[in-house]
């Protein structure tokens, strides 16, 4: 094949449109006619061989060989732009860059103020917005470039991203502080016979104490399944539950309400909080820059381990 018979824009085109699925959006990204789009489309297929797209009631929905062909137009099209583009120097001092962070609530609770903290001290004008996993998930955010950085527990790392450990955070029970049956101490069999407040991220209930407790020849009941972390100590407040969640998080909510906080009664695996990020943002100074914020941010949230006795506050009315 004559690659100088080739038009390049029909790659970048075609890549625009199986990322946005979408002729029109694709059109108004690229800023041009959708005709143009169609046009261009026609002679990609001549090109390949292939329809490449069909049709379907709310945009586009490539063929096998479309499909194919995506990752590689992907990292074509981001090859070509740090080829032909200078990476500017990134100033955080004057930026007004909006950082787009993808994390659960649990995370924003533990980090948000350190990170916002950070950024006024060293990027005073940048702004900050956190978005759901789900919209990630559901747009692809990291791939698509609209989100700088995952923070969380990924089960599963793609080819094209990359990760570093943020922190590393053991786990905690917790009850309410005037609990009728737990005072001083948790032990496994008050631990098992009790009602337990469990996380169902996605509507599945976490199983990891399941499991623990398993290794024990023991079982317990999950009374309450909650979809948000700062949701758990609500509903711990207002039972006889116990809920197990990391450190930090626990020791933010202790710091808040009344609540009394032990150490599991059985082997539980700290959980790893990482930072995931495309692997075309290692030359971003910018996403380089969050990066170090979020890590310095992880050192300064550091909770106290000294405070376990319930915090002294008024009492909230509990329903009868």
């Amino acid at each position: 094949m004559n690659l100088g018979s080739i038009d390049l824009n029909l790659l970048h085109l075609l890549s625009t449109v199986l990322e946005e699925r979408s002729a029109t959006r694709a059109a108004r990204k690229l800023h041009v006619t959708q005709s143009a789009v169609s046009n261009a489309l026609r002679r990609a297929r001549d090109l390949f061989g292939d329809p490449l797209v069909v049709r379907r009631a709310h945009g586009v929905e490539p063929t096998p060989r479309g499909l194919a062909l995506q990752p590689a137009l992907r990292e074509w099209v981001e090859t070509t732009r740090r080829l032909l583009v200078e990476t500017p120097t990134f100033d955080p001092s004057k930026s007004t860059r909006m950082f787009r962070i993808a994390c659960v609530d649990a995370i924003a609770a533990t980090l948000l103020q350190p990170i916002l903290r950070l950024l006024k001290e060293r990027a005073p004008t940048a702004r900050l917005q956190l978005l759901t996993l789900d919209r990630l998930i559901a747009e692809d955010g990291l791939v698509r470039g609209e989100v700088d950085l995952l923070i969380g527990m990924p089960p599963v790392l793609e080819d094209e991203h990359d990760a570093e450990t943020v922190y590393l955070d053991p786990m905690e029970c917790f009850v309410r502080a005037d609990h009728p049956t737990v005072r001083r101490t948790l032990t496994l069999d008050a631990y098992a016979k009790l009602p337990h407040v469990e996380l169902a991220l996605f509507n599945t209930v976490h199983t990891e104490v399941d499991q623990a407790l398993a290794k024990q020849g023991r079982t317990r009941t999950v009374q309450v399944a909650l979809p948000y972390f700062s949701s758990i100590p609500l509903a711990v407040l207002e039972t006889d539950c116990v809920a197990t969640l990391s450190s930090r998080l626990v020791r933010s909510f202790a710091e808040r309400w009344p609540l009394r906080v032990f150490k599991p009664p059985l082997p539980l695996d700290a959980i790893e909080v990482r930072q995931v990020w495309h692997r075309r943002a290692d030359v971003d100074g910018a996403i380089r820059f969050l990066r170090d914020v979020v890590r310095d941010a992880a050192r300064l949230g550091t909770p106290s381990r000294r405070n376990t006795q319930p915090r002294q506050g008024p009492r909230l009315r509990r329903s009868t």
